[in-house]
């Protein structure tokens, strides 16, 4: 029997209303005036026009609009827009017609029949071809607006959605694409990494966060998930015998990255096992959701809180939160002193056959070009992951596609099938780590186009150089650096040059893992039609006069500020 209080509330009833409340708090004014409104604290009149937006109308309650706008054939303008993208439809013209949608594929995860799936959805609706992007999942453009329902629906029943990918969501969240087979990975946290996922999209909070957040799994493997650049970044150690936990496997709590604005991941000395993942994830994204900045999107991001606050400031924040939570752990600080040394990162790993922790199985890194798929090469990656995987595919952050548990005896046929599709797991050194956006030909957004431009580039530095150490080049088209520019060994941002034709500011010594740090610009905007030449002659000129066999990251960090230009001078 439901307890009832002498109000005539029941217990249930009188939470429910006090969760309410937690939102939106009414704070008596003086004089007797009308009570004040407030989103989690800031008053409405202070609130960002995006902030008033899900106010008026949370995104998930937007499906009757959906019902209309289909009927229509209406695209979305405006804030309606702003909203949409929450459930994973883009209004991406005049860059290209429709919507673009970004499926939401937690871990990297997915099947060889949704894969085929993706690809019958792209012929139907969309220009036979899609996309992986720089989180690991896929995207799809030109969908008519008479087509989304269509196309949801189509999604659900392969087993798929694009829910929370864009906007003010935790996107889509990633996962060291090796997980569960990698021979040196310490642990799998693909688990934890979907359960958080449909944590935040079944927490009504989470679907309206104050602005977008990225969140990444790392299982200390071989190939790196990129960790350093997401406001949360759980990061597999093991510590040894001497520290004040016991020996094993933990999770270290990076907070704050947001490559964009210059900043990596800051270190918190904090852990948790694999399995407290999961809430303390939530955790912090509750402590966002109600102290973040709402009037200024600008610095709404976790960085800012962080800045604005503190680091000790969050961390008791979380522990209150888990408390209130009844998780029934609290975080640990451990320093980093205690933990045994990182595998190296292969930074060619996802690119190739590669052996797996079962020695009869390996797996096949294909290398894609600036992440582009078609249609009939989707069906062949399903297909291969059926028949000779476990139906199994894994997207990397780096825009490939790896197919694992390939028996030895059949990888010279896998590599037969993938060359009958135009696809293959070779790659230059260029063409392995070169990452980029949609930038100006599918995004309103981009200054420059970056993959026909990244794409023209590598061929021209793969026809003058051979490397025996990888150079990653990242294009993105604007200042949101979707690409993540100023963690490549180059990076290349979209600009407009003085005289009005798209161009690139030109950035390097950028890197991740054991290589972290932001890259120090260089020289720009240089027009897209000199690009080829003046990072032609940076590769040069490094090659040149390294040290041996010295990396390209060795070489320019070693360099004063007052020295760089010396990279991109003509030679005499």
């Amino acid at each position: 029997m439901t307890k009832t209080t002498g109000r005539g509330f029941s217990d249930e009833q009188i939470a429910c209303l006090m969760s309410a409340l937690t939102k939106l708090e009414l704070t008596a004014a003086p004089g007797g005036e009308a009570p004040t409104e407030h989103v989690y604290g800031t008053p409405l009149e202070d609130l960002c026009k995006e902030e008033i937006a899900k106010y008026k109308l949370h995104p998930l309650d937007m499906w009757d609009r959906l019902e209309r706008w289909t009927a229509r054939n209406e695209i979305a303008t405006g804030l309606d827009q702003f909203l949409l993208r929450h459930l994973g439809f883009f209004n991406v013209e005049p860059a290209s017609p429709g919507y673009m949608i970004r499926l939401r594929l937690p871990a990297c995860q997915m099947r060889g029949d949704q894969m085929q799936a993706i690809a019958d959805i792209a012929d139907t609706y969309g220009p036979s071809h899609a996309h992986v992007t720089t989180r690991g999942n896929l995207q799809i453009r030109e969908i008519a607006p008479r087509n989304v329902l269509k196309v949801m629906d189509a999604l659900a029943s392969a087993g798929l959605s694009c829910q929370g990918s864009g906007a003010d969501s935790a996107r889509n969240l990633t996962a060291s694409p090796t997980a569960g087979f990698d021979p040196v990975e310490l642990i799998d946290l693909s688990p934890q990494t979907r359960r958080l996922s449909n944590l935040i999209l079944n927490k009504r909070e989470l679907r309206a966060l104050p602005r977008k957040f990225n969140i990444s799994f790392d299982n200390g493997g071989s190939i790196s998930a990129v960790s350093d650049s997401n406001d949360i970044a759980f990061q597999v150690v093991k510590i040894a015998d001497g520290a004040p936990v016991a020996p094993g496997v933990y999770c270290r709590i990076g907070l704050g990255g947001i490559s964009g604005h210059r900043d990596l991941t800051r270190e918190t000395g904090m852990i948790c096992t694999p399995d407290q993942t999961v809430m303390t994830g939530f955790a912090m994204l509750m402590v966002f959701v109600e102290h973040a900045n709402r009037t200024n999107r600008k610095r709404a991001r976790l960085k800012y809180l962080l800045d604005a606050k503190g680091m000790d400031w969050f961390i008791d924040a979380t522990q209150t939160k888990l408390k209130e939570m009844e998780a029934g752990f609290q975080l640990l600080l451990v320093n980093a002193a205690h933990d045994l040394p990182r595998p190296a990162v292969n930074r060619q790993g996802h690119i190739g056959v590669h052996p797996q922790s079962d020695p009869a199985l390996n797996y096949a890194g294909v290398a894609l070009e600036m992440g582009r798929l078609s249609s009939d090469q989707m069906r062949a990656l399903g297909r291969i992951a059926s028949r000779h995987g476990r139906n199994d595919i894994r997207l990397t952050v780096w825009q490939n596609v790896l197919i694992p548990h390939i028996p030895t005896t059949q990888t010279e046929q896998i590599e037969r099938e993938l060359a009958e599709a135009g696809l293959s797991t070779n790659a230059t050194a260029f063409a392995a780590g070169a990452v980029a956006c949609t930038g100006k030909t599918a995004c309103k957004l981009g200054l420059a186009h970056t993959k026909e431009d990244g794409i023209a580039l590598v061929r021209h530095l793969e026809d003058r150089f051979t490397l025996d150490s990888p150079i990653n080049i990242h294009l993105t088209g604007c200042p949101n650096s979707c690409a993540q520019h100023y963690i490549g060994d180059i990076g290349l941002v979209g600009a407009t040059t003085a005289d009005g034709t798209p161009g690139y500011q030109v950035v390097i010594g950028g890197g991740s893992d054991y290589d972290k740090g932001i890259g120090r610009p260089l020289c720009g905007p240089v027009p897209a039609t000199e690009l080829n030449s003046v990072i032609e002659r940076i590769i040069a000129t490094y090659l040149n006069c390294r040290d041996g066999t010295e990396t390209f990251l060795s070489f320019v960090r070693a360099m004063p500020d007052t020295a760089l230009s010396k990279l991109f001078q003509p030679s005499s």
